[in-house]
């Protein structure tokens, strides 16, 4: 009986071995992201995930790491650390060479969760710390149907592990600034060269920008004017759709997973 069991157990182990190439062979990599937060559904309110965009956005440039969010319903067919290990290998997220990106997936149908480290951030968040984070913070908000606080407790545990005085730099910015609003009440009148320079600025220039504006279509080039203006306003709008680019990094399969 022994040696059945021993052969039907070395039989299986074949068959799921031959069945995964199959699985990862005909799985398709989602688009490379361009935004830190993709919420494929529906699962955040847009506040929530306006904030953790900034969040990211903030953290990226204050330390270099690329720090993004991907969520979907499901991964199908494939399993969940195939499909995350090659999505996060694929879209080389993390600057080349340092391969510091981390991803925080949610599949939300399948109530799956993954958290992908690259190569040069596993040191600073490690398959312990990741579980950790998994199990502390998003687990028992997605219980609570909370995907909100999921989300941003647990993009804030994630970025605080890699870089614990990030958080703290943030948050010392709030208390200067509620002072200041504190005390604007009590502030003393303004000098007369602020009021002039609020005059020129608020007053004088839109009377010179009009000026020159009908000057110039009396003179038949008010379309360069148009097309200024028009080139400006489609510059800013176009710079704001796509907000994130990969950087080249990699990753090795570092991490954690969990459900709820």
């Amino acid at each position: 009986m022994v040696k059945v069991a021993r052969s039907l157990l070395t039989a299986a182990s074949l068959f799921v071995s031959a069945a995964a190439p199959v699985c990862a062979a005909d799985f398709t990599v989602p688009p490379v992201p361009h935004h830190y937060v993709t919420d494929g559904a529906g699962a955040l309110d847009d506040s929530t995930r306006s904030s953790v965009e900034d969040e990211l956005r903030a953290y990226e440039r204050q330390t270099g790491h690329q720090v993004i969010v991907w969520i979907a319903q499901t991964t199908g067919n494939v399993p969940l650390e195939t499909f995350t290990a090659e999505s996060a290998h694929q879209w080389h997220i993390g600057r080349k060479g340092h391969d510091d990106g981390a991803i925080l997936f949610l599949f939300m149908h399948d109530r799956r969760v993954r958290i992908e480290v690259g190569y040069g951030l596993e040191s600073a968040l490690t398959d312990a710390d990741a579980e950790r984070i998994i199990q502390d913070q998003i687990v028992p908000a997605m219980r609570a149907h909370d995907a909100d606080a999921a989300v941003a407790n647990g993009v804030a545990a994630m970025l605080k592990t890699v870089t614990p005085d990030f958080a703290t730099s943030v948050a010392a910015q709030t208390p200067a600034s509620s002072g200041d609003e504190s005390d604007a009440g009590s502030a003393p009148p303004a000098p007369l060269w602020m009021k002039v320079v609020f005059l020129i600025v608020f007053i004088g220039i839109p009377i010179v920008f009009f000026a020159l504006f009908f000057s110039a279509r009396r003179l038949g080039g008010h379309a360069s004017v148009g097309s200024w203006i028009t080139s400006s306003s489609s510059d800013d709008s176009s710079s704001s759709d796509d907000d994130f680019d990969s950087g080249g990094g990699d990753f090795g399969g570092g991490g954690a997973s969990g459900s709820w």
